[in-house]
């Protein structure tokens, strides 16, 4: 789908049917810097088909690790890894290229990459993922956006992260289990993708403690050893479905879920916005009126509301039959989203970090533009609750973390094509 630009999306009367959830992209991409933590062959299972996932294999190919995906199986070959310069060509496409730092410095006690990309959403500094590094007895500089890193060894350290950043977290976790000593990370984030990382390196023979709370302690150990991992379903993909659901009338199963307590916060405001959740053992039937619950929401550090699908709940409030708002209390830039959906006739104001959205709109299909990932997925829902048809430009930002949200949206009857 390289040289296709553009997603056309029809104004949809019902969903029926059924999607399968694909494998999480924030638990797989730093579980993959893991790996270099250990010298032989992981393999990851249901590991989702998309453009991080890509850009991450490539940055491990640099440091001659062998990677194949085929299959949502993707296995990794450390065994003859060694030390480059990570260019910055590569890293400036995916943020999550920073969380190579800590295992890079864990093998070869140097580091040299450019800085991270991703979206625009804020500033996002790395800040606290340098200086918990600094505190681990790594120096650290900065030039021309080149970021050079040296240690003789790292050093285990107590560190109070000043905000639970996910990144940080995971990032101190890898440099920590390959330090001397032991690292006590204090204000820790807490969210799924730091358990599943801490149940992976355990896995390996990590020794942690702690995990699922805001202390984690961390004790050094000698190389890990290699081994296999099965990836959860992507929370933030199933939460956008949904918050879907809530929009248009809808009898739809959600497949691959076995366990929603990763999802409990967004059922929780779905049934508040008016769609009727039940778990079964492998899917979750998903049932609305379509007739939105107009309310007041605000995003949070988990296990609040997620920021990530803040986009995609104001866009649902669109139809609800009253105003509403969304507070944003993780990120100070990310209502990009509202300039775009005034093009579709919304009516949206912004004050401070507040959105008050007016319900009852009567939306009319127009072309729109993708700016972020989070926001571009949020655009096509839009395009449901929109008179005519509605079409969504920049789709490589969408790429990066939906499998394929047009073949998502037409297995439960949505006219939805690549253009």
């Amino acid at each position: 789908m390289d040289c296709l630009k553009a997603i056309s999306v029809k104004e949809a009367a019902l969903l029926k049917g059924s999607i399968e959830i694909q494998g999480s992209k924030n638990t797989v991409l730093p579980i993959m810097a893991a790996t270099l933590l250990s010298s032989g062959i992981s393999v990851i299972y249901n590991c989702p088909m998309i453009e991080d996932v890509q850009v991450m294999c490539q940055l491990l190919e640099c440091l001659h690790v062998k990677t194949r995906l085929e299959d949502h199986v993707l296995t990794i070959d450390t065994r003859n890894a060694s030390y480059e310069v990570l260019p910055d060509t590569l890293t400036k496409k995916l943020r999550s290229s920073v969380l190579l730092l800590g295992p890079i410095l864990a093998r070869w006690q140097k580091a040299e990459i450019g800085m991270p990309g991703g979206c625009a959403i804020g500033q996002r500094p790395i800040d606290i993922h340098l200086e918990g590094l600094m505190r681990m007895n790594v120096d650290v500089r900065v030039h021309k956006d080149i970021l050079t890193c040296e240690t003789f060894y790292l050093q285990g350290t107590e560190y109070h992260l000043h905000f639970p950043s996910v990144g940080a977290t995971e990032n101190l976790i890898m440099a920590a289990v390959g330090a001397k000593g032991r690292t006590i990370l204090r204000g820790a984030a807490k969210e799924p993708e730091i358990i599943e990382l801490c149940n992976y390196l355990l896995s390996m023979g990590a020794l942690i403690e702690g995990v699922g709370t805001d202390v984690l302690i961390i004790k050094g150990t000698g190389e890990l050893t290699s081994c296999d991992y099965c990836n959860v379903y992507d929370r933030i993909v199933a939460g956008t479905y949904l918050l879907m659901a809530a929009a248009v009338p809808s009898d739809i199963k959600l497949t691959g879920i076995e366990d929603i307590h990763y999802l409990k916060n967004v059922i929780q405001v779905a049934s508040k916005l008016g769609v009727n959740v039940i778990k079964f053992e492998h899917y979750l039937s998903i049932q609305s009126l379509g007739k939105v619950l107009a309310n007041d929401f605000k995003t949070g550090i988990y296990p609040e509301f997620p920021t990530d699908l803040q986009p995609v709940l104001i866009t649902v409030l669109l139809k609800a039959g009253g105003n509403s708002s969304v507070t944003e209390t993780v990120f100070e830039n990310r209502f990009g989203i509202v300039k775009e959906l005034a093009k579709l006739d919304a009516k949206i104001d912004i004050k401070g970090q507040t959105a008050f959205i007016k319900g009852n709109a009567r939306l009319q299909g127009h072309t729109v533009k993708a700016a972020d990932l989070r926001q571009g997925a949020a655009l096509v829902i839009a395009g449901l609750i929109c008179k005519g048809y509605t079409t969504v430009t920049d789709i490589s930002y969408i790429e990066r973390g939906y499998e394929d949200i047009v073949r998502d949206l037409q297995s439960v009857g949505v006219e939805a094509t690549y253009v």
